[in-house]
């Protein structure tokens, strides 16, 4: 039953509700037993009464009077008061957004190196199945290759092979296409170069270079930190705003993710300078790393003046820098 009352709080602490059109008692209290909801800007508030019935009211000042009297005032009634004034919601807002800002450079970052770092190898192999699969019926298609082409360089990254054990290394070979020159690393340990990177190079060792920094990806597990990376972000915006329309799309871009994704320049740092302690162990010269990406870079120059965009390369999903390329020269 709803109907409009009056409210009378007296002294004592006594409460009389009654009617206004025929002034009918319908609660009376000796003592004030009443739980009253938190105040929200000058949204209505509830009282509620021992015996279940609920009177709301937008009073909100009288309200907050008889809390002061005779309840214990919620911490919540502190955020009101400081909502209520303009200097420290701008302070509220700019410590949140620093909150947001450390959570993502650092929080995020670190969160997805510690899960990575503990996934069991059972999510890495299914992962890099999936993801080789659907590459190899959207992206990629069988390498052309001549056999003792391949059987050479696996045996030339042998050394480099047999110092990664614990990690399972595999090398695919795979045409390329419109991913042009290319070599990438999957989660599980298997590096992929496509064909036109294996044609591009003029030594053996400018492979292996390559190799040393995705082996790099590999040891740190950079693919899986950033899938993480991503999901973790995906699901806090979701949680902030409540969209999950996007939120089935974080897994479909796998392959995509793996391969086409530019890494963040502290993941390829990170590569890189794996790549250079492995070559200076195994003797690998490191301007051969310098020289191939300088070709990629050329050929991908010549490549657009000419019109011919590519759909990724190396460069796309590296990116290619003069500080990078001062540590191999």
């Amino acid at each position: 039953m709803q109907a409009d009352v009056v409210c009378n709080v007296y002294d004592s602490g006594a409460v009389h509700v009654e009617r206004t059109d025929d002034h009918r008692q319908l609660v009376t209290l000796p003592q004030f037993n009443i739980k009253i909801s938190s105040r929200l800007a000058d949204t209505p508030r509830y009282l509620q009464f021992p015996g279940g019935e609920k009177l709301e009211t937008d009073d909100n000042d009288t309200v907050d009077r008889l809390m002061e009297k005779f309840s214990r005032t919620s911490w919540l009634y502190l955020v009101h008061r400081l909502e209520s004034r303009i200097k420290y919601v701008a302070v509220g807002l700019v410590l949140l957004l620093l909150f947001l800002w450390v959570g993502v450079q650092y929080g995020i970052p670190l969160a997805a190196r510690i899960i990575a770092s503990r996934l069991p190898s059972s999510v890495l192999d299914v992962a890099s199945r999936q993801t080789v699969s659907m590459l190899d019926r959207a992206v990629l298609s069988t390498s052309e290759l001549d056999s003792a082409t391949r059987e050479r360089l696996l045996g030339h990254f042998q050394p480099l092979l047999a110092a990664h054990t614990d990690y399972r290394l595999t090398i695919l070979f795979r045409k390329g296409k419109h991913l042009g020159a290319n070599a990438f690393a999957l989660p599980d340990g298997s590096i992929v170069f496509t064909d036109e990177m294996v044609r591009l190079s003029q030594h053996d060792d400018e492979l292996s270079a390559v190799l040393a920094h995705e082996i790099g990806h590999v040891v740190h597990r950079h693919g899986m930190r950033r899938i993480i990376q991503d999901s973790i972000l995906g699901f806090a915006i979701l949680a902030i705003t409540g969209d999950i329309t996007g939120s089935s799309e974080l897994f479909l871009g796998l392959p995509v993710l793996l391969t086409e994704m530019a890494y963040s320049r502290d993941f390829e740092r990170e590569a890189d300078r794996y790549a250079v302690e492995c070559m200076n162990t195994h003797a690998i010269p490191l301007k051969r790393f310098a020289n191939l990406m300088r070709r990629i870079e050329d050929q991908s120059g010549s490549e657009e003046q000419e019109g011919l965009q590519k759909w990724a390369n190396y460069l796309s999903t590296h990116p290619l820098t003069e500080e990078r390329l001062l540590a191999f020269e």
